[in-house]
């Protein structure tokens, strides 16, 4: 199985890829990801960064855990 990745603007409907004429008569499948822009990297990024400092920031009840816990034995 051979396989190619373009990375490529879409300016319209017609898609023009010389790269696919060793595929001319063969069954494919085209997948196609949309790249995010850099905004939504950035704010999936402070997100991320977020979660990661609240880490050892949380207080946690282990009595009420303990005890939901043992509810929930089978």
């Amino acid at each position: 199985m051979e396989a190619i990745k373009i990375t490529r603007k879409i300016e319209s409907e017609t898609l023009n890829i010389p790269e696919l004429k060793k595929f001319i008569g063969k069954n494919i499948e085209i997948i196609m990801l949309e790249i995010p822009s850099e905004k939504i990297i950035s704010a999936k990024k402070e997100k991320m960064k977020n979660f990661l400092n609240a880490a050892g920031n949380i207080d946690i009840d282990e009595k009420t855990v303990n005890e939901l816990r043992q509810k929930s034995l089978l």
